[in-house]
């Protein structure tokens, strides 16, 4: 009987032991994957997909698509494919070809009227053109920058565009904006610029994308190379500073 009893405790010690490390092994997995996701992604790490608009064949992937009068993809030497946009465009003609696009956008766009480039009748007058990339999610107090490349007829904007969960109808809707727009503008030569943004300042933000804009003077503006990364919070501080620095 002592031997039994003996034997007995045993097992329940062994039973107690093995439970005890399965449990210690869960927990050690449970911490890993919470280290993982809190780590801040890889410097320089683009959380924009097809920041630079290459991917694809007709269209760029992960954007929106161009409608072919005043929204294009197109290629230029030394950069790949970049977006290009129209705002001489007669104001009518544009909202209707959009509307048009939308139900079908394997139709072919139609010819271009002409309309003068000092017009207030453009689509650049009011409107503007725009292109999202898709929604990208917003990390509860994470410090992010916006770069990108332009040049063009003058200062286009590219949006940082917030979204919430509207809670009586269940949809996202808009609650946060920002908005790079650069010191000059070139029509002929590229330049890069950038800033820095926190959507989550308000905590209910949960998703996020890029619009890039376009609008007066009426004419054409290319985009390329649009990045949205992680930062801390001393390159934060670093292009406020920059952000509010007078240029001429």
């Amino acid at each position: 009987m002592r031997i039994m009893v003996k034997e007995m405790f045993i097992y329940l010690f062994r039973v107690r032991r093995w439970t005890f490390d399965v449990r210690r092994s869960y927990l050690t997995i449970f911490a890993m994957l919470y280290a993982l996701y809190s780590m801040p992604l890889l410097a320089g790490e683009n959380l924009i997909k097809n920041g630079n608009f290459d991917e694809g064949k007709k269209t760029a992937l992960h954007w929106e698509l161009a409608d072919g009068l005043t929204s294009f993809y197109e290629k230029e030497e030394g950069h790949g494919r970049i977006v290009k946009m129209d705002t001489q465009v007669e104001r009518q003609q544009a909202l209707a070809w959009a509307k048009t696009f939308k139900a079908d956008p394997s139709l072919h766009p139609p010819k271009k009227k002409p309309i003068s480039k000092k017009s207030y009748g453009t689509i650049g007058a009011v409107e503007g053109v725009m292109l999202d990339s898709e929604l990208i999610d917003a990390k509860p107090g994470q410090n992010y920058k916006l770069t990108a490349d332009f040049k063009g007829e003058g200062k286009p904007f590219v949006w940082i565009k917030g979204f919430l969960m509207h809670p009586t109808r269940k949809t996202l809707v808009d609650g946060y904006q920002t908005r790079l727009e650069p010191h000059s503008a070139s029509k002929t030569k590229w330049q890069t610029f950038s800033i820095g943004f926190n959507p989550t300042k308000n905590p209910r933000i949960t998703k996020f994308k890029v619009r890039l804009y376009a609008y007066w003077p009426n004419g054409l503006y290319y985009f390329d190379n649009i990045r949205v990364e992680e930062i801390t919070k001393e390159e934060m501080e670093e292009l406020i500073a920059k952000r509010s620095e007078v240029h001429p």
